[in-house]
């Protein structure tokens, strides 16, 4: 948003439009008279007035808030302006106010909102139901949830409600915002833009509505905490929904390597009113929905219905839901489903046009299936896709932003979540990743679908989407950086940074330029002893790996810096390196030496664990004793304990994935490290890639490959770029 400066203020007023513009040219008339805040509180003194706070003042003169008409008067009293002036003070902010009397652009009264627009999903029908809805089941946090929206009536508010799919969230949220503040305007952004553009342009009696707030976090720009709480500040009330997974996984925890990826989004949800909500009905919720079923035929059906699954999902339809995948009529249909699913899965939240999902098909079909002209197979499947299942629901929803024009489909939110813990360790085929990568177009798309590959070690398609990015932010710009360095492309990598760090020299960004110059150099030094030196091409796949950070530890290690030394020990630990242990224990290292018995013991090496207490390592005869007296722990207590990890990651617990992925790192289990890569659990990537480099039969050519081009959608190693 451009702001008018003070010549143009000067020379015509009347061309204020917008708050913030017109807080500025209060703000130029306040320097004027040379008042300061406390000479305006005494103005006001003896008076009735109790406009002039100077906290209150403060923020308007700054735009933190509109400017009430008391306000303003209690200004113009204070200030005794001129009567023109006075006279055109008043007449800007007429016109002001009559504009922000209509609203936020777009907005329309909380009361006229379209339940569905807003994501309630659609019900079941049944008998002769007609209402869009059915009757509204009261739930036990509706109280308090009403509460928090009455005083931020008065003050503002952030308001989120957390639960998994079809829990009855959006619900509550409507029937709480409607029940107190119907006739506030009602703005339902599409993006952060438009959340920024309310921030910069406050309007009074406003709800900021953030349905699935986890899209808004993840975006570019992201919501943070300063844009929330200018929304607050000014009086506006700000209500969301979130999946408990997606909260989860920002919720407060210690990261052992310092690193938090959603540090920013914690700080935003600390101001939330946080309200959780189950999908179980409670006894007297329950009560409550049976009363109200002796007039509502939908409610009648989804008690008799809902079972495990609950009222709220048996209410949108949930087992038909299900049944159209489990049960799916034609291969066709459960692929279309399936590939929809994963879509989700992998972070593309846009409607899915009809091309993609035709092209992302193919790979959910048996070779039988796709004998079938292609061009039919999207037929075959949609008409059963769209139409109405028992109850009314369907599986896809067409969506479109302007009439007459379909955008594309959406799979229902129930679905999309089982099918995502269903195929949990099902990494999709390379034919959806394909049609992704060719027809989203939505940057935040495109953002969650590159990380969904990093973590996946499908680095080809990582590249891909950050290069479908119409602009590139600066993680986006390290992001692809990275994935180069890692193949040897220092080149490219230095022109993927090079744009945004003459755009945006951030710190960060000079820093890891200069660094990667300095990558550059070291690199080039390399090379030339890989055809004459076995350990070369080695020590360049450490350097690219890691740009240069166990490099530069080994330096100052050798040059006598205990806690570097114990630092390198960690990481080469941590990433299975065997040799450099057996280096360095060797050389008089006892941490070095007792993270070698530990890593060999762990991985069944108990040949060479003998023989090193045979020669006298303290640190071996230790280990190997413990073994020899000790046993090992039961594997069935370890596959409980797997079990539960898994649970607990699959609910947003990034903590429960780290320990994890270093249980089946000391189990030595490959293929259920695999499993988690597949997954996107968090570091398992590191933890397989350590296992394999830990294991003798592993080729280094092997390891190479697999850190630099990762693996294929079907697991296999991904083949070097010429």
């Amino acid at each position: 948003m451009s702001t008018l400066t003070s010549a143009a203020f000067a020379d015509d007023p009347f061309e204020i439009g917008n708050w913030a513009d017109f807080a500025l040219y209060l703000s130029l008339i306040h320097q004027a008279t040379g008042m300061s805040l406390s000479d305006l509180e005494a103005a006001e003194s003896g008076t009735d007035g109790h406009e002039l706070d100077r906290g209150a003042v403060s923020d308007a003169l700054i735009g933190r808030r509109p400017i009430r008409k008391a306000l303003l008067e209690g200004l113009l009293r204070a200030w005794s302006l001129p009567d023109g002036q006075r006279s055109q003070v008043r007449e800007v902010w007429r016109r002001l106010d009559v504009r922000a009397g209509a609203g936020p652009a777009g907005a329309g009264r909380c009361r006229d909102a379209s339940p569905h627009a807003l994501g309630i999903h659609a019900s079941i029908r049944a008998g002769d139901s007609k209402d869009d809805l059915p009757a509204y089941v009261s739930r036990h946090f509706d109280d308090d949830l009403r509460e928090m929206i009455a005083k931020g009536a008065d003050e503002g508010c952030f308001v989120l409600l957390v639960g998994d799919s079809s829990t009855g969230k959006t619900r509550s949220l409507y029937e709480a915002i409607l029940n107190v503040v119907p006739d506030w305007w009602l703005l339902h952004p599409a993006d952060t833009r438009d959340v920024i553009r309310a921030y910069r342009e406050p309007t009074e009696r406003t709800v900021v509505w953030l349905d699935e707030l986890q899209n808004f976090l993840g975006a570019d720009p992201p919501l943070n905490r300063a844009i929330l709480d200018g929304l607050t500040r000014t009086g506006m009330i700000v209500v969301g929904t979130m999946w408990s997974e997606h909260y989860n996984a920002r919720s407060p925890l210690r990261r052992p390597d310092g690193f938090d990826k959603y540090a920013a989004d914690r700080e935003l949800l600390k101001r939330a009113c946080r309200i959780p909500v189950d999908a179980e009905f409670t006894a007297g919720e329950r009560a409550a929905a049976a009363a109200l079923a002796e007039q509502d035929e939908r409610l009648r059906v989804a008690l008799a219905t809902g079972g495990a699954a609950g009222l709220p999902r048996a209410l949108v339809g949930a087992s038909a839901l299900l049944e159209s995948w489990v049960h799916a009529p034609s291969p066709f249909v459960r692929a279309v489903i399936s590939a929809a699913a994963d879509a989700r899965r992998l972070g593309v939240g846009s409607p899915l046009p009809e091309i993609l999902l035709r092209e992302a098909m193919e790979g959910y079909l048996s070779p039988v299936d796709r004998a079938t002209p292609p061009e039919q197979w999207l037929d075959r499947a949609l008409p059963y896709l769209t139409d109405e299942l028992g109850g009314g629901v369907t599986v896809l929803a067409p969506h479109a932003r302007k009439a007459g024009s379909l955008d594309g489909y959406v799979i229902a939110d129930f679905l999309a979540q089982h099918i995502a813990g269903v195929h949990r360790t099902a990494c999709p085929p390379a034919s959806l990743w394909d049609a992704l990568l060719t027809h989203v177009t939505n940057p935040d798309d495109l953002r969650r679908l590159s990380v969904s590959a990093q973590v996946r070690m499908r680095y080809r398609y990582a590249e891909a989407a950050l290069l479908r990015l119409p602009e590139r932010n600066d993680l986006a710009a390290l992001d692809l950086a990275d994935l180069l360095v890692r193949q040897d492309r220092l080149h490219d990598a230095r022109m993927a940074l090079f744009p945004r760090l003459a755009e945006n020299p951030t710190q960060d960004l000079r820093d890891r330029y200069e660094k990667l110059l300095n990558l550059t150099r070291r690199a080039d030094a390399i090379r030339p002893r890989i055809p004459v030196q076995p350990t070369a091409a080695t020590a360049l796949d450490e350097l690219l790996a890691d740009w240069g950070d166990a490099d530069m530890l080994r330096e100052c290690a050798d040059a006598g810096d205990r806690t570097a030394a114990e630092a390198l020990v960690d990481l080469l630990a941590e990433r299975g390196q065997l040799d450099g242990l057996r280096q360095r224990a060797d050389r008089g290292d006892d941490y070095a030496g007792e993270q070698l018995a530990d890593l060999l013991a762990l991985h069944g090496r108990i040949d060479e664990l003998k023989a090193r207490a045979e020669r006298g390592d303290a640190a071996a005869i230790r280990r190997y004793g413990g073994m020899t007296a000790g046993g090992t722990p039961g594997r069935d207590a370890a596959a409980r304990q797997i079990e539960e990890l898994r649970a607990r990651v699959d609910a947003g617990d990034e903590s429960a994935a780290r320990t994890l992925t270093t249980l089946l790192f000391d189990l030595g289990v490959a293929d259920a490290l695999l499993d988690e890569v597949n997954a996107g659990t968090p570091g398992a990537v590191d933890r397989y890639l350590a296992l394999l480099t830990a294991r003798e039969e592993t080729s280094p050519e092997t390891l190479h490959l697999l850190r630099a081009f990762g693996i294929n959608a079907d697991g296999t190693p991904a083949a070097g770029t010429p």
